[in-house]
């Protein structure tokens, strides 16, 4: 959605304070539903001021074009570090330990922020992957990017768009199941391991195969590939990771205090200052130099100019050794969404040259295309479809190279530049509208999830096949079809989801109790409805915890509960 800048903030008697300053892209600009996300993220990030947070200082507009302006970072995002950290060179033991527990202590302080009123606001971050945590050359750790954030008082996501990344996703995402603090969890259980063994967990093929890996293939133990991790080390992780949420940390908090646990009992606990000297250990003297001297606002053209250049040395070193199978050619792909159509392929449209590109003279930015979902009524020449949803390539993510590092990003871009040159043998194709009463299913095709919600087209499906259509929705049971695939005018498949919701109905509540479902306030003198799986039921008097208690609701069955005087705590 953005393109990011280093700026100069400019005030009275020779002020002056270097930001880093994002703003939408031009071609999404007109998109209203793009620019309240883009706004909705300015004012979720400028509320949340914790150290393990970038910092936003000014959300504002000229001539009709918006930027949110934050904190320059002088440092690396953990996927180069960790691309960085091979070959005898791995993170340490403890460092790895300590920047996931400050990313801990960070998501736990976004999840916990709550309105004027005292209530929880519910927000979740969907997007915990490498490249948003940043290292700084003076050892701090921040979690960027809140554009993805879940914030269930703010504006509804663009529809049919997924939002994260298939290889740094919770099982429940890609099932579109709930989504809750606990996802959070389990994709910083993913960074953790990735940090102890160097590399990805859900590295594979294709996104289909990506999606299965991290849905049900067995996740190694960490000392399997580094046999140094320390066993009560890779407990945490595999917590962390645990596929039913219920069986995960049940909050950030609590990981972060298991991790400090750990580092207590080590004798070398990482300082700010020792991990800021070992990020400068690894990226050398004179990179961390110029990155803290922009910050300082000491002639930050020439050292941008000067970081470019060592960059593309870097870049020429990597190319000559021939480098395969490395942290750098494998990170994630920055994909929205994704069906039967991508990028370069002959059925979907190509990337116009003035999107895929920087314009003339911005040396200062690298691309690379990424697929997006948008409305089919969005943008010039659409045509308007209903709400429908189609599967489109638009415009690239820009990222400076101070921020980012132009080298890691072109490496990161080969192979989906590759991907999208290679040409497809045509074949005949057709596609299917679905729709769904109620709107916003979850969209899967013979058991694999496409990331969309109905309504939504799917395009490119190869003519002759039969698919199975489910369509997922929470607090409804889910629905399927099968329907052969073909040639001719478009297939039309609606859907009348039906409800799968349960209640709850407990007694023997003192009245002053208060209860809370899923960490959420609840009123315990009446049937309190919930989606079919299970809930965890905390009561509380006084400070006084009466009963917590893991709930099993079934559909259209109300699950009574009576509160004894012996309290009940699992």
């Amino acid at each position: 959605m953005g393109r990011l800048y280093i700026a100069e903030r400019r005030g009275v008697r020779g002020f002056v304070k270097i930001v880093a300053l994002k703003l939408i892209l031009p071609h999404l600009a007109d998109s209203v539903q793009l620019r309240d996300m883009f706004l909705n993220e300015a004012r979720i990030a400028a509320r949340l001021e914790h150290p393990n947070i970038v910092a936003t200082y000014e959300l504002g507009e000229v001539e009709g074009k918006y930027f949110i302006s934050m904190e320059y970072l002088p440092g690396e995002d953990l996927s180069a570090v960790i691309g960085r950290s091979q070959g005898g060179q791995e993170v340490p033991i403890e460092i790895a330990a300590g920047l996931a527990q400050q990313v801990a202590k960070g998501l736990h302080y976004a999840h916990d922020v709550r309105d004027g009123q005292g209530r929880l606001v519910g927000l979740v971050h969907r997007d915990v992957n490498p490249r948003n945590i940043f290292v700084t050359y003076h050892g701090g750790v921040k979690l960027l990017d809140f554009g993805m954030v879940r914030n269930p008082a703010g504006p509804q996501s663009l529809p049919g768009v997924f939002k994260g990344k298939y290889g740094y996703c919770a099982p429940e995402q890609l099932e579109g199941g709930r989504i809750d603090r606990r996802t959070d969890v389990f994709c910083l259980g993913i960074v953790l391991w990735e940090c102890l063994t160097g590399v990805r967990l859900f590295d594979v093929g294709t996104d289909v195969e990506m999606i299965d890996a991290v849905r049900s293939r067995r996740i190694e133990r960490p000392s399997v590939l580094r046999p140094e991790v320390p066993r009560a080390l890779e407990e945490i992780a595999l917590r962390a990771l645990a596929r039913e949420p219920v069986q995960r940390y049940q909050s950030a908090h609590e990981m972060s205090e298991e991790l400090d646990r750990f580092l207590l009992a080590r004798n070398n606990r990482p300082t700010t200052t020792s991990v800021g000297h070992w990020i400068e250990t690894i990226f050398g003297a004179e990179r961390a130099a110029l990155k803290k001297s922009i910050s300082q606002g000491d002639s930050a053209e020439g050292a941008l100019q000067r970081l470019k250049a060592i960059d593309a040395v870097n870049l020429a070193a990597a190319a000559r050794e021939g480098s395969s199978g490395g942290r750098s050619t494998a990170q994630p792909r920055a994909l929205w969404s994704t069906s039967f159509v991508s990028a370069g392929s002959p059925s979907g449209p190509t990337t116009e040259p003035s999107q895929a590109a920087a314009s003339e003279g911005d040396d200062l930015t690298a691309t690379r295309p990424v697929a997006i979902a948008v409305p089919s009524n969005v943008g010039a020449g659409a045509g308007a479809r209903g709400g429908a949803t189609r599967i489109v390539v638009v415009g690239s993510f820009i990222a400076v190279a101070v921020l980012g590092g132009i080298g890691a990003l072109a490496m990161r871009g080969e192979s989906l530049q590759a991907g999208t040159a290679t040409s497809v043998a045509a074949r005949a194709t057709t596609s299917i509208d679905l729709r769904s009463q109620p709107a916003g299913a979850s969209i899967f095709v013979d058991g694999s999830p496409t990331g969309l919600r109905t309504p939504a087209v799917l395009d490119g499906l190869p003519v002759g096949r039969t698919v199975k259509l489910r369509l997922d929705l929470g607090g409804y049971a889910a629905a399927s079809k099968e329907t052969t695939l073909t040639a001719g005018q478009p297939q039309t498949l609606s859907f009348t989801l039906e409800s799968a919701m349960g209640t709850i109905r407990l007694s023997g509540v003192p009245r002053r109790a208060t209860a809370e479902l899923d960490d959420r306030p609840v009123d315990a003198s009446k049937p309190i409805a919930a989606a079919v799986g299970p809930h965890k039921l905390r009561l509380e008097l006084e400070q006084s915890v009466l009963l917590s208690k893991t709930i099993e609701v079934r559909a259209n069955v109300e699950t009574k509960l009576e509160l004894t005087t012996d309290r009940s705590v699992e």
